[in-house]
């Protein structure tokens, strides 16, 4: 019965039933920029071309100013990561007409007393069934956005036992804990581009350790993870800092680097850049949403280039935005349970760190040894590629960190299991798990819930 293939399906399930849990228990447009994306999704659906420009401005504060919170302000966004949300949108919309959005609630301003402290938008007082029953499409998406969360989990699994190739225990302790990350869970479920590239981002990962127990990378392989990456660009700019992951791969997996393997670089840059290129110059509103995401949203403001500025970005970005906090970030779990979380990841982290240099000072040919180099440079990565986006806007969420989700995962874990005796590796990935599920249990069930329908 606990046979690792089924505690495998088992988490998958699991994961699946949590989505739909905080797929429902958060009302209508009550995560982070939905209204948006979903307005960006159904304009995709429509039109089948990326949004275009919003010829709204904002002119009040975020949370004051209703036509510009309501409007498609994400419309410079690329489109691939709207796909799923577009066809779920456009089948909810054929079976099911009276569902399509066609008016927004009015803002509550987090005002206590419209009609409870937790809401931006003010809802009629129904039951969850009727809440839903009139928003079946938005409810559609959001289920389907879940549904790459699967991806991740599986792309997990499969790097743990590459890691570990003597057990599964390592793989099943990866993916449980990222699928029972609260704010995981509550992210995918929920419209939004970024889910996608998220999938897309451990797919990377994961074909990036498999080259590394071959002995020369296959066209194949090269091309597939061009084409990921190249849709990963597609679907979010900030997908940019997994570029250099697929370089890191080829150059890692190279028994020597000669005329060959400056090649298969070449071949991995065109595979990238020929659906990039072919996006761009196929739409006018991609070229527009490009034009103005370099001059816009890559300016350094001057105003935060200090220590004050800096030191209120680790906080939300490392700990709470990152394990739990919902809402559109305006309902948090207890600081000190999202801190002692966080402590746990750093020491392990930090075992991780210290057992990786003295295994490299060994060898730099293990397959483990340049897996955890991988992961390493995806976290250092996504730490740059969150700080560098802060330096324009004020926006320290951890969400922005997902794509490297199995490098947090496996930072944390991989140290501890090198310090274990192999029979109690399945007693540990339990521990880690579990404390993890019962971890989102408390924030779905004894937070969130309550916060919107107690």
């Amino acid at each position: 019965m606990l046979q690792p293939k089924n505690i495998f399906y088992a988490i998958l399930f699991i994961y699946l039933a949590l989505s739909v849990g905080y797929a429902v228990f958060t009302p209508p447009w009550e995560s982070p920029d939905e209204v948006a994306h979903y307005l960006y999704a159904a304009q995709l659906a429509e039109r089948w071309r990326p949004a275009p420009p919003s010829e709204i401005q904002q002119v009040d504060s975020f949370y004051k100013d209703q036509p510009y919170l309501t409007s498609s302000y994400e419309w410079f966004q690329p489109a691939i990561g709207y796909l799923p949300a577009a066809l779920a949108y456009k089948a909810a919309a054929v079976f099911y007409p009276k569902g399509v959005l066609t008016q927004l609630p009015a803002l509550s301003a987090l005002s206590p007393e419209i009609p409870a402290r937790y809401n931006v938008f003010i809802h009629p007082e129904k039951s969850i069934w009727q809440t839903w029953r009139a928003n079946r499409t938005l409810l559609a998406m959001r289920l389907v956005s879940a549904l790459s969360g699967l991806v991740v989990i599986a792309a997990a699994f499969s790097v743990g036992k590459r890691l570990s190739p003597q057990s599964d225990w390592l793989g099943l302790a990866g993916a449980g804990v990222i699928a029972f990350l609260p704010q995981f869970t509550f992210i995918n479920a929920s419209v939004r581009g970024d889910t996608l590239t998220n999938a897309l981002a451990a797919l990377v990962f994961w074909l990036s350790a498999r080259v590394q127990f071959s002995e020369k990378s296959s066209s194949k392989d090269i091309f597939f993870l061009g084409a990921l990456l190249g849709l990963g660009l597609l679907g979010k700019n900030t997908f940019l800092y997994m570029v250099p992951i697929g370089f890191l791969a080829l150059f890692l997996s190279a028994p020597r680097f000669g005329v060959n393997e400056w090649k298969n670089f070449f071949k991995l840059a065109l595979f990238i850049l020929l659906p990039w290129l072919a996006y761009y110059l196929a739409f006018d509103e991609a070229r527009q949403a490009f034009a103005h995401t370099t001059s816009m949203m890559l300016k350094i403001n001057p105003d935060y280039l200090n220590w004050a500025y800096l030191k209120t970005i680790p906080g939300p970005l490392l700990i709470d935005l990152f394990y739990a906090r919902f809402g559109w970030a305006n309902l948090s779990l207890p600081w000190p349970l999202t801190g002692a979380i966080f402590g746990l990841w750093c020491l392990g982290s930090g075992l991780s760190l210290t057992l990786f240099l003295s295994l490299a000072a060994k060898t730099w040919r293990e397959p483990a040894v340049k897996i955890l180099l991988l992961l390493l440079a995806g976290e250092v990565l996504a730490l740059m590629g969150a700080l560098r986006f802060n330096l324009s806007i004020y926006q320290p969420q951890g969400r922005f960190l997902f794509p490297a989700l199995l490098p947090w995962a496996f930072l944390g874990l991989w140290g501890v299991w090198q310090k274990i005796p192999a029979l109690k590796q399945k007693h540990a990935a339990f521990w880690a798990m579990g404390g993890m599920l019962v971890f989102n249990l408390y924030a779905l069930l004894g937070v969130l819930f309550p916060a919107y329908w107690g």
